[in-house]
């Protein structure tokens, strides 16, 4: 039921992944956690609507398709009944080749797929709900592909995000733009237009995201010894910090890490699909 396929490898600077949660003869009860972690997903809806909660807060119910964009709160989504979904996920900083605006005033909202990507993409949902996930992948990959175009700003962009990437959050933004050859102003306009979080908003994320990183690949490592190589100031704040974007505590995620996951592994999504056999999957 639940697939994954690849984009094009010109888009996988930008896209990380395609997925497709197919319908079922039978009911599904599928539950999405998603941590902070800045990316962004595009959200095909074909089947009965869901139910996007904000862990520990409120929850809003979405009847058709989104961009849920860069999330600064962990968000469960839940949906029951026939599933049928396709979906887009972003890489850090991925959407912004993609459209031809600012993205600072999607972030964390979920807009209608047509007010980020303009009107054609409607056209793609229509095709995509019709098709197999390979067809599906390759319209995808079709669309994508014609909307690529990095402006000016882009390459710029890309040096101060690698830079801030490089130290996991840690650099100063002072340092990451003179890792760009720009001004600190420059950054902050660059990141507004490309991924619409704050450099330094951005530094916090990349902080969480090594330091569960670290708690999944050693489960017995001592959380004052994750919080200071992540650049916690004390465990009291990295606590904190982990409950904001997580929604748990450090101790809940040791040991999740999987064996054969890559270096920049984000550790940010956990879904689970059941259906009335009793069987699940988890990613």
């Amino acid at each position: 039921m639940y697939q994954l396929r690849p984009p094009s490898p010109a888009l996988a600077a930008y896209i990380e992944s395609y997925w497709f949660v197919e319908p079922d003869p039978d009911p599904v009860d599928l539950g999405v956690d998603v941590f902070v972690d800045g990316r962004a997903d595009l959200i095909l809806n074909f089947g009965v609507p869901y139910t996007r909660r904000v862990i520990g807060g409120a929850a809003t119910e979405h009847a058709g398709s989104n961009l849920d964009a860069q999330r600064l709160v962990p968000i469960r989504i839940e949906q029951r009944g026939r599933v049928h979904l396709v979906g887009v996920r972003f890489r850090l900083g991925g959407v912004g080749p993609f459209v031809r605006q600012e993205l600072r005033p999607f972030t964390g909202a979920t807009p209608t797929p047509s007010a980020v990507f303009g009107p054609g993409v409607e056209a793609v949902e229509a095709a995509v709900a019709a098709l197999d996930p390979d067809a599906a992948a390759a319209r995808l990959d079709a669309f994508f592909l014609e909307s690529l175009r990095l402006d000016a700003g882009r390459p710029g962009f890309e040096r101060a995000l690698a830079a801030l990437t490089a130290s996991d959050g840690r650099a100063e933004v002072a340092d990451v733009a003179a890792a760009a050859g720009a001004s600190v102003r420059q950054v902050d306009r660059w990141f507004a237009r490309q991924l619409g979080i704050p450099p330094k908003v951005v530094g916090r994320i990349l902080r969480f995201q090594a330091a569960l990183r670290a708690l999944m690949r050693d489960p017995g490592c001592p959380l004052a010894d994750v919080a200071l190589a992540a650049g916690y100031f004390d465990q009291a704040h990295f606590i904190r910090d982990f409950r904001r974007m997580s929604g748990g505590v450090p101790r809940g995620y040791r040991g999740y890490f999987p064996p054969a996951g890559p270096a920049d592994f984000a550790p940010n999504v956990v879904v689970f699909v059941q259906d009335g056999r009793g069987k699940s999957k988890r990613r």
